[in-house]
């Protein structure tokens, strides 16, 4: 079937469907411009705009149109609208790639670096096969708000779990596609190692995890999720691996072949060569989280100061992770003045920009409450900022610094705010 006979049949299925079920479909994956005829781009924005519509409505809307729409319902007659739809979508994103290649091609010819090159022509393709409707009417918005409610009542939410239920309750359910968030820190307190643990979460349910550190190698990063699979810390001397540890370690770097995670080990990273990193992997498949390891060493160059840089930075990230669907957790350095101030982090700590506690829809900020041995310390996790859930909320973790796991305390405080000042 060509695609103006596909056309023909998705309109024709929205006109003869009294479910609205045809409707439903066809207007949460297309747009009007991917029909390629006046008429045919007419009728479907008039489908978008009713909630019930036929034939005969199309005519006294549209006169002008009146013999298309009857046309189409007299000789399709509806059906099942799905793999017309899909149809559609795969003409949108040929034609789609077609215009990356040719930009590529034109970029190319100007002797543009290739990175750059790569960058975006990934960045568009990875675009075209996440994009949704560009524009949404607010009762069809709202329908969908609505079953997302449900759906999220009923534990089946599009939210991917932390690990850590607590959170995730205060989360919505975990990191949801199409969010910024920030973890900030000052250096040793485990930020890494959390995003590492997300990481392994993450990956444990099937979902991609690119993740971009910019000061450890792969394999560093490799071994911290090594020590925590397995529970053996990183030898710090020769002969201290005992038989048990070596099997332990063994069966884990087994268990570890299948899992869906890359490392971008790229110490001079930018932001062009991230965003090129993160849609070759959206292409690949789901990515349930991208990571950057961390934030004040990504670059980005062009800009007057080191501040506009990094506002640059993290307004494209937020703009990257809702173009692609794809949570991105951006972990923060914390100003160096905090450690004489005697008191918890605030957003304002963030390091270098004030844009990023603006950019971002949750930030997380760590701080040792307490040593509990030479090898483990009481972290609080506070939720200084969380768009359209609850904020000033603490979580109390272990975190086991020889292995790099973190663990709920046996009491959670989750259900009081912190009490230092200034929260």
């Amino acid at each position: 079937m060509d695609y103006f006979t596909s056309e023909q049949a998705v309109l024709s299925a929205c006109l003869r469907d009294e479910s609205n079920l045809s409707s439903a479909i066809a207007l949460e994956r297309l747009t009007e411009d991917d029909f390629s005829s006046p008429a045919h781009s007419a009728i479907f924005r008039l489908i978008g705009n009713r909630s019930e519509l036929n034939e005969v409505d199309v005519a006294i809307e549209l006169p002008e149109y009146a013999s298309d729409a009857i046309e189409l319902a007299e000789k399709y007659g509806g059906g099942q609208v799905d793999r017309y739809v899909d149809q559609l979508v795969d003409s949108r994103n040929r034609r789609l790639a077609e215009r990356a290649l040719l930009q590529s091609m034109d970029l190319l010819k100007e002797g543009k670096p290739t990175e750059e090159i790569a960058g975006k022509f990934n960045m568009q393709v990875a675009k075209a096969l996440s994009q949704g409707k560009g524009q949404v009417q607010a009762g069809k918005a709202a329908k969908e708000a609505y079953s997302e409610f449900l759906s999220i009542d009923a534990g089946d939410s599009s939210a991917i779990p932390t690990g850590f239920p607590k959170l995730n309750d205060y989360l919505g359910g975990g990191f949801t596609p199409g969010r910024l968030y920030c973890i900030g820190a000052r250096p040793g307190v485990g930020k890494s190692a959390l995003a590492i643990h997300f990481s392994h979460e993450i990956a444990k349910r099937g979902y991609r995890v690119a993740y971009a550190s910019l000061e450890m190698s792969a394999s560093e990063c490799a071994g911290r999720l090594l020590s925590r699979e397995s529970g053996v810390a990183r030898p710090r001397q020769a002969g201290v691996l005992l038989p048990a540890h070596r099997k332990r370690l063994e069966d884990a770097t087994t268990r570890m072949q299948g899992w869906p995670i890359t490392f971008k080990d790229d110490n001079k990273a930018t932001l062009d060569s991230f965003r090129a990193f993160l849609a070759q992997e959206r292409v690949k498949g789901d990515v349930g989280l991208a990571v950057i390891d961390y934030l004040q060493l990504l670059s980005a160059p062009g800009f007057d100061s080191r501040v506009q840089e990094v506002s640059h930075i993290s307004r494209s990230l937020k703009q990257i992770s809702m173009e692609l669907q794809i949570p991105i957790l951006a972990l923060s350095q914390l100003n160096r003045q905090l450690e004489t101030a005697n008191r918890k982090p605030m957003l304002s700590d963030l390091r270098e920009s004030g844009s990023i506690e603006q950019d971002c829809d949750v930030a997380f900020l760590l701080s040792v409450e307490k040593k509990l041995d030479d090898t483990k310390d009481k972290i609080l996790c506070h939720l200084a900022k969380n768009r359209g859930g609850e904020t000033d909320r603490a979580c109390h973790l272990v975190f086991e610094k020889s292995i790099g796991t973190f663990s709920p305390e046996a009491r959670l405080h989750n259900d009081e705010k912190p009490s230092d000042p200034p929260w």
